[in-house]
């Protein structure tokens, strides 16, 4: 028995280490990978603690139960940091950005968990009625699956901004973000930052720089064009006028990428000039699988934010990201909370 389960695990955790591997090297902007990573590590410590457990070798013992006790404990802590934090940040970001609904997504996310992991299950246990707890069941597993997805969407997101981009590229695109009177936001700056890093990079590298596409348009608050404050700001920090390029008409992010590559296509001599895109690190991966979407074979580079802003931020991202697939992410939630609802009631 132990045989076949060892070799169970060992077939996983090779075939989605190499699926994650490969899909990772052919094209990052994916959500799965992070689900194959997901389970390639489980498998891979699953494995370790078989392997322990059925060996004479005390320090493989030692191993698996570390990291047996290691789950016991780091579950239950990461919850209670996890919690923390949700609302510490939700608090932080209100108190310095003002209230608004994308702002206190944090602070609902964490009433979500702990009312699903502790409110729920109380009453549960003080209900008689099996419809009524097969109902709160469906729930609560609705909702797991959705947290399931952030943590793999999340974990998608960290490995795609370790990411190494060569020093070739033709264009860089500066996803605009909101102005301050006709100045950039720091933000905003944090972006252009980052791409003029690399495009001094690869300039000190003796190749030919690329030229910075500033992409964003007028809001109707707005007295200058983000474009325009973007290419001010590059000025400044002086980035040579002919390597600029302004894209002012963007009101969202999928206009930044179709106006900016119309842009590219009438300046650029080459039939597929390599571009990389420039936004912040909650963001840059659904800028990406946005790109992809579009059949554009655009990566992308995320600038740091402060902490208290990016865990709403990155929560309101995954709403995109499930927004792009609303009706088959809604369907499978439904099905598997209905799943376990008839299979509660009928084992009941």
């Amino acid at each position: 028995m132990n045989n076949n389960i060892y070799l169970l695990l060992r077939i996983i955790f090779f075939a989605f280490f190499l699926l994650w591997f490969i899909l990772h090297l052919t094209d990052r902007r994916r959500v799965f990978n992070g689900l194959a990573f997901f389970i390639s590590l489980g498998s891979f410590l699953a494995l370790l603690i078989l392997i322990g457990f059925t060996n004479e070798i005390r320090i493989l013992n030692i191993i698996a139960g570390m990291i047996i006790i290691g789950v016991i404990i780091l579950l239950p802590i990461l919850y209670i940091i996890g919690s923390i934090i949700l609302f510490t940040t939700g608090k932080t970001v209100i108190k310095k950005e003002g209230f608004s609904l994308s702002h206190g997504l944090s602070i609902l996310f964490g009433i979500g968990i702990i009312s699903s992991s502790i409110i729920l299950p109380i009453f549960i246990n003080r209900i008689k009625s099996k419809i009524l707890i097969g109902l709160m069941g469906f729930f609560i597993t609705v909702f797991s699956y959705f947290v399931l997805g952030f943590i793999i969407f999340l974990t998608s997101s960290l490995i795609y901004n370790l990411w190494y981009e060569k020093r070739n590229k033709d264009y860089l695109i500066v996803l605009g973000a909101g102005l301050i009177g006709d100045r950039v936001t720091p933000l905003l700056a944090s972006r252009i930052d980052k791409a003029i890093e690399f495009y001094n990079s690869q300039k000190e590298k003796g190749v030919k720089p690329p030229k910075i596409i500033m992409s964003g348009g007028q809001g109707p608050d707005e007295v200058v064009s983000e474009a325009f404050a973007m290419k001010s700001y590059a000025l400044e920090m002086n980035i040579p006028e002919e390597d600029i390029l302004m894209e002012d008409k963007s009101t969202n992010t999928k206009e930044n990428l179709k106006f900016s590559t119309n842009l590219i296509k009438n300046d650029s001599p080459k039939n597929n000039p390599k571009v990389l895109l420039f936004t912040t690190n909650y963001h840059v991966l659904r800028a990406g699988i946005l790109a992809k979407s579009m059949g554009l074979n655009y990566n992308g580079l995320g600038s740091k934010t402060k902490f208290y802003y990016y865990v709403s931020a990155i929560i309101r991202e995954y709403i995109a990201i499930i927004y792009l697939n609303l009706n088959k992410n809604i369907l499978f939630a439904i099905f598997i909370g209905v799943f376990y609802f008839l299979s509660f009631v009928n084992w009941n």
